[in-house]
């Protein structure tokens, strides 16, 4: 049994500056994880559509401009959502920028995103399979995607807590069955948001799991829980623990360091962490997108908002799904009129 870390920094962090994020901060933090033997860290976002921002790249080549020259141990990861990039566009692994590709695709998208998977390892790829919003799944519906996904044998296949929503019990049962019907050779990740403050938690219970069942993981987190919304697990404290119960051997003291130089002047530009939004995002499994419309639009309170999202239906909360327009706020503003009274 083995236990890896995935930062998550650089790319759930992006979300914070619109996925432009400073050059020096990008090649700082990559550097600094590197030097701190992190196992895999994320580069920013591949997309069809090029918008100019500094974490949005075209292909694998696009990145190099930003890794560090003195790589170690680490594996650098490209990572798409299956809606934004196309195999297409993906040119073949030449082993001069990131070697792993994580490939992350909503419920609906699952054959799509699965033909991707193969296309890419066809590539060269070592290819990180995340389905989206894991406790949305049925049990039926997940041992159907797993089936689907032994034949196409990704290096990985995560579970992901796209919501915060996921407590215990939750990480318990979704890991047992994943265990229980996945290739043995694929391992098992954990990508969760901290909207419940127990992304950490959950993580060091799926290292509890593994070490009952053998099987190698792999848990995500970014330094001092850096991200959109609620933020990750902290990898600093995955780290730790990790070197203190499971073998690990990451430079701490340099994570420590890349927070002092890098993160902790971060947040005189951007807020992430624990709140009563987040929180209510999380106890009503609903995108971060819902409580910041009614927050910037009307300046609801806390109280509004936990009654006004959950109105809302289980797909209105979440904001996927077939026929579906992300940027559909209007069931958001005829809640809000209803329980502000202005119907009346």
């Amino acid at each position: 049994m083995s236990v890896q870390i995935t930062d998550c920094t650089i790319r759930d962090g992006g979300y914070l500056f619109n996925k432009n994020s400073d050059p020096a901060f990008v090649r700082g933090v990559m550097q600094g994880l590197a030097d701190a033997g992190i196992d895999f860290v994320e580069t920013g976002f591949l997309q069809s559509h090029v918008t100019g921002d500094t974490l949005v790249y075209k292909d694998s080549n696009d990145v190099r401009k930003y890794l560090p020259e003195n790589r170690k141990n680490t594996n650098f990861l490209g990572f798409c959502d299956n809606s934004r990039y196309s195999l297409n566009d993906l040119d073949v692994c030449n082993g001069k920028s990131f070697k792993w590709l994580r490939i992350s695709f909503a419920q609906h998208e699952i054959d799509e995103a699965l033909a991707f998977c193969a296309g890419a390892k066809e590539k060269g790829y070592q290819v990180q399979c995340n389905p989206m919003d894991s406790i949305s799944y049925k049990d039926e519906e997940r041992e159907a995607l797993i089936r689907k996904v032994n034949k196409v044998k990704p290096a990985s296949f995560s579970i992901v807590d796209t919501f915060g929503a996921m407590d215990m019990l939750d990480l318990v049962h979704i890991f047992k069955q994943v265990d229980l019907l996945l290739d043995k050779d694929i391992k098992i990740g954990l990508h969760s948001h901290d909207n419940l403050g127990l992304s950490c938690a959950l993580a060091e219970r799926m290292m509890e799991l593994s070490e009952e069942t053998g099987r190698d993981i792999i848990v995500d987190g970014s330094l001092f829980g850096m991200g959109r919304g609620a933020g990750n697990a902290k990898t600093e404290l995955l780290a730790d623990y990790i070197n203190k119960h499971c073998g690990g051997k990451y430079d701490v003291l340099k994570l420590v360091e890349i927070i002092d130089q890098y993160i902790i002047p971060a947040q005189d530009k951007a807020d992430w962490g624990y709140d009563l939004p987040m929180y209510i995002c999380g106890t009503k499994h609903a995108h971060v997108d819902n409580v910041y419309h009614l927050m910037k639009k009307y300046g609801c309170t806390a109280k509004e908002m936990f009654r006004i999202v959950g109105a809302l239906s289980p797909q209105q909360r979440t904001r996927y799904g077939i026929g579906y327009s992300k940027t559909d706020f209007s069931a958001l503003d005829e809640l809000y009129k209803k329980y502000s009274g202005e119907n009346e």
